[in-house]
């Protein structure tokens, strides 16, 4: 999606990871707290943005664990990020290795 902003994005992906009582919960209301600025159509383009890179990162890490019958680990965690930052490259690395902490989470279960 162009014009949205690279720290925004990575604000809005870290509170779509979130777990606990906000976990899958849409991440409008939260982001807004935090960029006061910014209108409700940015706050949705923004959701549906983190959510699909969310939705990505989870899906990538079942991939690889399946078709290249990577366990989770160092060659794992190197593939994942290797296609991750290709298709998502404004993913921070703290964010990068959450949500790939979070893949193998529900790969594994």
């Amino acid at each position: 999606m162009a014009d949205l902003g690279t720290a925004v994005l990575n604000d809005g992906l870290a509170l779509a990871m979130e777990w606990g009582e906000e976990w899958l919960r849409p991440i409008q209301e939260r982001l807004a707290r935090a960029h006061p600025e910014l209108t409700n159509d940015d706050l949705d383009r923004y959701d549906t943005a983190c959510r699909a890179a969310m939705d990505r990162g989870h899906d990538l890490v079942s991939e690889l664990m399946q078709r290249e019958r990577l366990a989770p680990g160092d060659e794992l965690w190197r593939r994942f990020r290797a296609v991750s930052s290709e298709r998502d490259p404004w993913i921070s690395d703290d964010n990068l290795g959450h949500l790939y902490s979070q893949g193998c989470y529900y790969a594994m279960k």
